[in-house]
C-alpha cells in the first residue's frame, strides 16, 4: 500500500466531503469515514508538514496542528481553530471544503455594492476561489496563524489597540500574500498569472 501523504489524504477528504454534502452516501456512514481517516491522518502526523511550512516560521513555539471533524453539530462554522489549553491549531477539514464550495458559488451582487468593506471581501473571495482545494487549505491555516500573530491589530495613541475593520479581509490577505511567497520560493509559481488571481490591493484603499 502506497504511503499516505497529505496530498493523497485530502483527496481522500474531498471525496468523502462530497459524499456528505451531496448525499451520496448515508450521513452516519460518511461520518465514520471522515473520523476513520481523521485518526489515520493524525497517527501519520500529517499535520507536521502543515506545522512545519507554515506555522513554525512564523511562531516557533510548541504547537501541534491536527485534524478532526467534529461533526455531532453538523459542519462547524470555523475551518481552523486555536486550542490553547492543548497547544494546537485544529484543522476541520469538512469544513474547509465547504468554505470551498461556498466561495466558489460567490456572485457579486448589486447589494454588494452597498457596503464598500463587504464588497472588498467578497471580490477577493470570488478571486481565492480559483485555487485548488489544497491551496485554499494552505491559505486558511496561514490565515490562523494571522490571527494568531494579530497581524489586523492596530495600536492607537495612548497605546489603545483596536481590530481594524474586516478582519477577516486583513488576515486573509496577509496569508495569501505569504501563500503567494511560498509558491515563488518553494516552486518558482506565480500563482496569480498561473491561477488568472486578479487582486491588487491597492484598487481597494478607498471607496467608501
Amino acid at each position: 500500500m502506497a504511503k499516505r501523504t497529505l496530498q493523497s489524504c485530502w483527496k481522500q477528504y474531498e471525496k468523502l466531503a462530497a459524499d456528505y454534502f451531496e448525499g451520496l452516501k448515508p450521513p452516519e456512514e460518511c461520518r465514520q469515514k471522515l473520523a476513520d481517516l481523521t485518526d489515520k491522518a493524525n497517527s501519520d502526523n500529517l499535520g507536521v508538514s502543515l506545522l512545519t511550512l507554515f506555522v513554525r516560521p512564523y511562531l516557533p513555539l510548541e504547537l501541534k496542528l491536527e485534524f478532526d471533524n467534529e461533526l455531532d453539530g453538523g459542519v462547524p462554522e470555523w475551518q481552523t481553530r486555536y486550542d490553547g489549553e492543548n497547544s494546537r491549531i485544529v484543522v476541520c477539514p469538512v469544513a474547509v471544503f465547504k468554505f470551498i464550495r461556498e466561495i466558489r458559488e460567490l456572485e457579486i451582487t448589486d447589494e454588494d455594492y452597498e457596503d464598500f468593506l463587504h464588497c472588498r471581501y467578497v471580490s477577493f473571495l470570488v478571486e481565492l476561489a480559483k485555487l485548488p482545494a489544497i491551496y485554499i487549505l494552505f491559505l486558511l491555516v496561514l490565515q490562523r496563524v494571522a490571527y494568531l500573530l494579530e497581524v489586523a491589530h492596530l495600536e492607537k495613541r495612548g497605546g489603545v489597540i483596536e481590530i481594524a475593520e474586516g478582519e477577516a479581509y486583513h488576515t486573509l490577505l496577509w496569508a495569501f500574500k505569504e501563500l503567494e511567497n511560498f509558491a515563488k520560493r518553494t516552486w518558482g509559481l506565480n500563482i496569480r498569472a498561473h491561477y488568472g488571481i486578479s487582486w491588487y490591493e491597492s484598487e481597494w484603499i478607498t471607496g467608501r
